[in-house]
């Protein structure tokens, strides 16, 4: 099939170090010292397209290549650790080379026409950098890149090891260069400043909508990343640059826009049905009903319904003596993998990773293989647990090419057999797999019972 020769072909891309022997060395730094060489070539090519001095481009090569080191020392001061966010970088290069232009009383956007192309070499590089060694990785797909070990010795999330996820970061330096050979043929005829304004609206564009492919754990503020941030100011950073234009209609309509920006996301923020899902208060009540459902068992009245706008958390309970079995899931529209499994590893951190089942009709089943204390136990992280949760099951997703059926529930009186050979987890592929076949007739031997918490505090 064609997807398996792409993932083939995607597959032989990771590794962490280039070269032979004893001159081997870190891959992403060698994408970053081809991409500047790149990116001074094409410095040099533009500039004399668009009739600018040698000179000053060299002392802008110059800049940025010291702005580079500068701001890479100034964030370690201040964070504490090293951590590259090529944006940031960009943002840190446009402007010390806009005050080095102010200084030599040079046009500015005249020189960051050129500037700008230059930078798409090297960030598409950096983006060739980030798909060989998987720092910046897409969610899992049918279609990607698989990083082993080699990539986890160097920081790559081990709980992804296996898993076949999408190359964001390659599909990313494509529109890079696309950006950046557009804005090249465009440089003897543009006006100062439009080459620059078309590479910010154009990457700000393509950044915010990849952003939402990315599958590495970022900072977000309001819902969104920071590079979505980074890009909404890059469009008010163009809309400013084109205000001489303007006129009182012009400023009005930029203040609406604004205005409604910050009520959109203000919006979106308030709305975000995964706050709720995953606020403290509402994971420990899960936890709460669920022990309490247990101790009960079918004597318990059932709880009801909170009115809350959100959408309901489904979860169901069957004891195995001191064990349980414990099934979450969320309506169809609200299914995510991600947000059930950092729920369940909040509310139940003792759960067996390796028991854990998600099932076509999108139910999430668990094993505890020990009684629920009203407390878990103080050394247990959740997220470390949700991490690997989430690794397990989209590998064994992805291992049966996303058919993840369970076996069929047995017959009544069959004997149970293991699944898996540790924690005590007999049966629970035949129990599992009748959780919600039967929900509200009670004919199923094994059917837990039902408790429905609403979202939110």
């Amino acid at each position: 099939m064609i997807a398996e020769k792409i993932n083939a072909l995607l597959d032989e891309l990771p590794r962490t170090r280039v070269g032979r022997l004893s001159r081997e060395g870190p891959a992403f730094r060698a994408c970053g010292i081809v991409g500047y060489y790149l990116a001074l070539i094409v410095l040099l090519g533009g500039g004399l397209l668009a009739g600018r001095s040698l000179l000053v481009l060299a002392a802008l090569a110059l800049t940025c290549a010291l702005s580079f080191y500068v701001y890479t020392y100034l964030r370690m001061w201040v964070t504490g650790h090293e951590q590259l966010v090529l944006l940031e970088h960009v943002w840190f290069a446009l402007a010390c080379c806009a005050l080095v232009l102010w200084w030599m009383r040079e046009p500015v956007l005249g020189y960051l026409d050129v500037v700008a192309v230059a930078l798409c070499p090297f960030l598409a590089m950096g983006r060739v950098g980030c798909t060989l060694v998987g720092c910046c990785h897409g969610k899992p797909a049918s279609i990607g890149i698989v990083y082993g070990e080699a990539a986890v010795r160097d920081g790559f999330p081990r709980y992804l090891s296996g898993v076949r996820l999408l190359p964001v970061p390659a599909i990313e330096a494509v529109g890079i260069v696309c950006i950046g050979v557009a804005g090249f043929i465009a440089l003897p005829f543009a006006r100062p400043g439009d080459v620059f304004v078309w590479y910010l609206l154009s990457y700000a564009v393509m950044r915010f909508g990849l952003e939402g492919l990315r599958g590495d754990k970022r900072p977000h503020l309001l819902g969104f990343s920071q590079a979505r941030w980074m890009a909404v100011i890059d469009v008010a950073l163009v809309l400013r640059l084109e205000a001489d234009q303007w006129g009182t209609a012009e400023a009005t309509r930029f203040a609406v826009l604004c205005v409604a920006l910050i009520l959109v996301v203000a919006w979106h923020w308030a709305r975000d049905w995964r706050r709720s899902l995953l606020a403290s208060a509402h994971v420990r009540s899960v936890r709460r009903l669920t022990i309490a459902t247990l101790l009960h068992g079918s004597d318990r009245e059932r709880p009801s319904m909170v009115p809350l706008p959100s959408p309901n958390l489904r979860v169901a309970v069957s004891p195995a003596g001191s064990a349980a079995h414990i099934s979450l899931s969320l309506p169809s529209e609200r299914d995510e993998l991600p947000a059930l499994c950092t729920l369940a590893a909040g509310a139940f951190p003792e759960l067996d990773t390796e028991a854990a089942h998600y099932r076509p009709d999108r139910v999430l089943h668990l094993w505890v293989p020990g009684p629920l204390m009203e407390q878990p136990a103080a050394d247990l992280r959740s997220d470390r647990i949700a991490d690997s949760l989430y690794g397990s099951l989209v590998r064994r997703l992805q291992a049966n090419n996303g058919n993840t059926r369970t076996a069929e529930p047995r017959e009544a009186g069959e004997p149970q057999e293991p699944e898996h050979g540790t924690n005590g987890t007999n049966g629970i592929r035949s129990r599992t797999s009748s959780y919600f076949a039967a929900y509200g007739n009670g004919s199923t031997p094994h059917m837990p019972q039902r408790v429905d918490v609403a979202h939110g505090a």
